[in-house]
């Protein structure tokens, strides 16, 4: 007899995740070895598609089942144009995104190598002010999860204090900026999840060590992600591991954004935080068998398949 889905629950009351911060637009290319000199050399596959942490956990909640909005800000540009219509046919909800007159959208060139290591060059945007007073916060109350990557740590502060007023779990995607403003906003969530370069420049050794201090504030959980040696997580009495699937490596191009994504769907759809962080994990994992960061986020249905094999 076929065994039931370990994680996800029949789909008869759809979840519905706020994911705020960086869309962009992502061109990438696929070759054997990312050089280390200047040279010219040809590319074996190359795709343009959408990208930016908050924008693919977004498309990962939709593609798992889930009713998810994108709030960001992206130029009145082609670029910006290109970036919201790619999310349109995932059928995120774009209506709350910040279209701002004259500012350059976000765009990046990504090499993805035989390994699926990947070296990202992004155009910085250019014009996005930090403020936060167009956000519907009132519209908090009836999500199920939000989410925030660290591109915009005023916009996270803002969901995040709303979504505790409302008792919601949120997660952060603590991978980049100054330490000390990444740690502000990670302990005003109730799941931050950093990724290990960021949680080394805290200077406080390895996780083991660093996240008993990072832990604080409405923190629930603290967590890093360490690719394919699993996730460690400390959840304010005992440090607990959980390790990666085992799985070939295409690209890991987005498998982070989807980690966290897929971390918001679970929690929303009330999984304890062991049961998230392993689903959250089985996702990222089959992101990764597929090259072209966004198009290898799986479908609820290859989740399924992948669950009663």
């Amino acid at each position: 007899m076929m065994q039931p889905p370990r994680f996800l629950h029949p789909p008869n009351k759809r979840r519905r995740i706020v994911c705020l911060g960086m869309a962009t637009l992502d061109q990438i290319f696929r070759v054997d070895h990312i050089p280390e000199a200047p040279a010219k050399f040809r590319a074996n596959d190359f795709i343009v598609t959408g990208g930016g942490q908050a924008a693919n956990a977004a498309v990962t909640v939709r593609r798992l089942g889930g009713a998810a909005q994108f709030w960001g800000r992206v130029g009145d540009d082609p670029v910006g144009d290109q970036i919201l219509r790619l999310l349109s046919d995932e059928r995120v909800d774009i209506q709350h995104v910040h279209r701002l007159p004259g500012a350059r959208s976000k765009t990046a060139a990504i090499l993805v190598d035989a390994r699926g290591e990947r070296l990202v060059c992004s155009a910085p945007s250019q014009g996005y002010p930090p403020d936060t007073s167009w956000l519907p916060l009132d519209e908090i109350e009836v999500m199920h999860a939000v989410h925030a990557d660290s591109r915009w740590k005023p916009g996270a502060l803002a969901l995040f204090d709303a979504a505790a007023e409302s008792k919601l779990p949120s997660v952060f995607d603590a991978d980049a900026g100054e330490p000390e403003e990444v740690l502000a906003v990670s302990r005003a969530s109730t799941h931050p999840a950093w990724s290990e370069p960021m949680l080394k420049s805290m200077g406080w050794g390895v996780p083991e060590t660093a996240l008993p201090r990072v832990f604080g504030g409405r923190n629930k959980l603290c967590a890093v992600t360490l690719g394919e040696r699993g996730v460690v997580w400390f959840d304010g009495a005992s440090l607990k591991h959980s390790p990666a699937l085992n799985v070939p490596s295409i690209d890991t191009l987005a498998a982070g954004d989807t980690w966290h994504g897929a971390l918001a769907y679970a929690l929303a759809d009330g999984h304890d935080d062991a049961r998230a962080i392993e689903f959250a994990s089985l996702v990222a994992a089959l992101k990764c068998t597929v090259f072209g960061g966004r198009i290898g986020i799986p479908t609820r249905a290859q989740v399924e398949a992948y669950e009663v094999t």
